[in-house]
C-alpha cells in the first residue's frame, strides 16, 4: 500500500527488524536495565517524555532510566507499537541521519508505578522516528503524548 511519499509495507524484513528493536527494548525495561534500554537509540536522541522534560542524547536518556530502575516503586514502561511506515522503498538511501531507510512508528505506552497498596498507571500514545545505520534500526526521536482518562489515561487503584 502506498501513501504520499512514504510506503506502507504490511510486513518487511525493516518492519520485523523495528518491532524486534521495540521488544528487545521492553524486554530492558523490564529487566531494569539502562544500557540495553539506550541501546536502541541514537546517539543524537531526543525524547519528549510526557509530562515530563525533552531528553537529549543517548547518555541522558539512559541516565533517566537508571533513575527510574532506582525508584522501588517503579513497575516499568510498555510499548506497543501498532503502525510502522517506512519513509522510502528499500534501496534508496535516506537525507537525514544514518545510511538507509527511515520509519515511523507510532503506538500506545504504558507506565506502572506501586506505592504500597496503591498502583498508579500513566498511559497514552507515542510516535518515534527511526533510523537505518549500518544494518541497524536506531531511535532517532520519540514523543510520548499522556493521554486522559478514558482513552488510555492515567488511572489509580487503590487495592
Amino acid at each position: 500500500m502506498r501513501g504520499v511519499g512514504r510506503y506502507v509495507v504490511a510486513m518487511s524484513p525493516p518492519i520485523d527488524a523495528i518491532r524486534a528493536r521495540r521488544a528487545a527494548s521492553n524486554a530492558a525495561i523490564a529487566a531494569r536495565d539502562p544500557d540495553a534500554t539506550a541501546a536502541i537509540m541514537h546517539p543524537d536522541v531526543i525524547v519528549s517524555v510526557a509530562g515530563g522534560p525533552v531528553l537529549r542524547g543517548r547518555q541522558h536518556s539512559r541516565d533517566a532510566f537508571a533513575q527510574q530502575f532506582a525508584d522501588r516503586s517503579f513497575r516499568g514502561y510498555v510499548r506497543e507499537p501498532a503502525t510502522i511506515t517506512i519513509d522510502a522503498p528499500p534501496g534508496q538511501a535516506g537525507t537525514r541521519r544514518g545510511d538507509g531507510l527511515h520509519a515511523t512508528e507510532t503506538g500506545r505506552w504504558r507506565g506502572s508505578w506501586l506505592r504500597g497498596i496503591a498502583r498508579t498507571e500513566m498511559r497514552g500514545t507515542y510516535v518515534a522516528q527511526w533510523c537505518q545505520v549500518h544494518d541497524t534500526w536506531l531511535v532517532e526521536s520519540e514523543v510520548f503524548v499522556e493521554m486522559p482518562d478514558g482513552h488510555g489515561g492515567v488511572s489509580r487503584d487503590q487495592g
